[in-house]
């Protein structure tokens, strides 16, 4: 377990530091100067060259490449060209938003998927099921934009019931929340439906059933644990698009999030935010992927085994 916990980390780390490098060329290779987005039109060329000089935007690409891995070891990602603030203290001020925003989805998403995914497979070819599949089809059909911007007209402008955007109350959560939750429910409350009916169909599950086990008892113990695999792999790709994929749904709800900052600074030109915003996304999402391979090996003895 031990060797196997350090080879995740390793490949963790890597993946990490490709996923830098990448950033930072890309970016480097982008149209668009920030430094002449920061000093506008009537700057001189020579303030642009000093500007450029100071920033570091002068040096070849490669030897930026390599101030910038040096400074980002020590956690120094630069700072911001449009605010002039340490990058790092910027994002990691607005990361605990998206946080939030991301874990209530996830915990609202699982809550309503799990119990509702294993009815419909206990109730297969009845109106649960049958209505399950529609809704599901329906809330992928919907693109999450235009589920927000429907939600604050019913719900903040019509009705008056909730607030439009902003992070000012615990209320402010529930339209962005039930906008990003949508159709992830709909992905899981399917895929937990499909496999629970599999597992249901199993040769064990019958044997387990003839014995005269209460049936409550074998969804808990014996098709709970084993329908839950997949979900659990679909459920933390899901939280890592979250963390680095709601910057549309935080812009339209004005949601002080990493992804809100994403996409300000990219029109900005404000290149070492949008590198922050990316390295932070990044990691979490292979900081999620490592974890939910650590819980494989606590749900199923089987990859233990292997």
């Amino acid at each position: 377990m031990i060797r196997f916990v350090l080879r995740r980390i390793a490949a963790a780390f890597f993946t990490t530091v490709a996923a830098v490098v990448a950033t930072f060329v890309m970016l480097r290779i982008a149209p668009g100067d920030p430094i002449a987005v920061l000093l506008g039109d009537m700057a001189s060329d020579e303030e642009i060259a000093a500007a450029r000089q100071s920033y570091g935007l002068d040096l070849p690409i490669w030897q930026q490449m390599l101030i910038y891995l040096q400074k980002a070891a020590l956690l120094d990602f630069g700072q911001s060209i449009s605010q002039g603030v340490p990058v790092a203290e910027l994002v990691l001020s607005r990361f605990p938003s998206t946080l939030m925003l991301a874990g209530v989805t996830m915990v609202l998403v699982l809550a309503v998927a799990i119990p509702v995914g294993i009815l419909g497979a206990v109730r297969r070819g009845k109106a649960l099921d049958h209505t399950t599949a529609t809704a599901s089809f329906v809330a992928l059909s919907l693109p999450e934009f235009w589920v927000g911007i429907m939600l604050i007209l019913v719900f903040a402008r019509y009705l008056r019931w909730l607030p439009s955007g902003g992070a000012e109350s615990v209320a402010a959560l529930v339209l962005p929340v039930l906008t990003l939750a949508l159709p992830l429910v709909a992905v899981n409350l399917r895929l937990m439906t499909t496999e629970t009916g599999n597992v249901l169909r199993a040769p064990y599950i019958t044997m387990t059933r003839a014995r005269g086990i209460p049936f409550p008892r074998i969804l808990r113990r014996h098709v709970l644990r084993n329908a839950l695999i997949p979900v659990l792999t679909v459920g933390g790709i899901q939280f890592g698009h979250l963390l680095g994929g709601a910057a549309i749904v935080e812009t339209v709800f004005n949601w002080p999030g990493v992804g809100q900052l994403l996409i300000r600074s990219i029109g900005l030109r404000d290149y070492p935010v949008v590198q922050g915003c990316l390295i932070l996304m990044t990691t979490a999402v292979i900081v999620i992927n490592m974890l939910v391979d650590f819980a494989y090996r606590a749900i199923d003895p089987r990859f233990r085994a292997g």
